[in-house]
């Protein structure tokens, strides 16, 4: 593909615009509140509905960002149809809580992944054995990317962030993906 000129610009100057429409949101809906808890209701109404537009506007942003990303080649395109895609985020869970499980339920960082590449190899796609930028593999940057979530779910323990370990809910998960 063709290098696009102002490619990062672009991307940038969209990404700027979202920002400052959410900040906007923001203070339209903050007004709003203070003109309704102050009785001014009929200006209450008028900030709310100029709200609702900028959300819509916002949503439309938003649909232009996904088809920049499409058109600069930045996000997925036709070729992940053909099979060298990689996992989503999501279909990581499981096989990172079923390997702390196989663990003991506690484990650094590299013992997970070690488990985790043991478990999943056969189901790691091309595009998971990619190098990304600090020159690990995708899959690698995927499980470190997935324990904030996992932390705010509930499965893993968020007391130290050098040694992974699973909760009584994560163990749930587990069992029920491993079923």
């Amino acid at each position: 593909m063709a290098a696009i000129p102002n490619k990062r610009t672009v991307s940038q100057a969209i990404r700027s615009a979202r920002r400052a429409l959410k900040l906007a949101i923001k203070e339209i809906n903050q007004t709003a509140a203070e003109l309704a808890k102050k009785g001014a209701y009929e200006r209450a109404e008028a900030s709310m509905t100029k709200g609702r537009e900028l959300k819509s506007f916002s949503e439309e942003i938003a649909a232009i960002e996904r088809k920049w990303k499409q058109v600069s080649g930045s996000g997925k395109s036709q070729d992940n149809v053909t099979g060298d895609a990689s996992l989503p985020a999501w279909q990581y869970y499981a096989p990172i809580l079923r390997s702390l499980v196989v663990l003991g339920g506690k484990a650094s960082l590299s013992e997970l992944e070690a488990e985790f590449l043991r478990q999943t190899e056969p189901l790691l796609r091309v595009g998971d054995h990619s190098y990304m930028t600090g020159g690990r593999e995708r899959w690698q940057v995927m499980i470190r990317r997935a324990r904030k979530h996992m932390v705010k779910e509930g499965w893993i323990s968020a007391r130290s962030s050098k040694l992974w370990e699973i909760t009584s809910a994560g163990r749930q998960v587990a069992d029920k993906k491993g079923e």
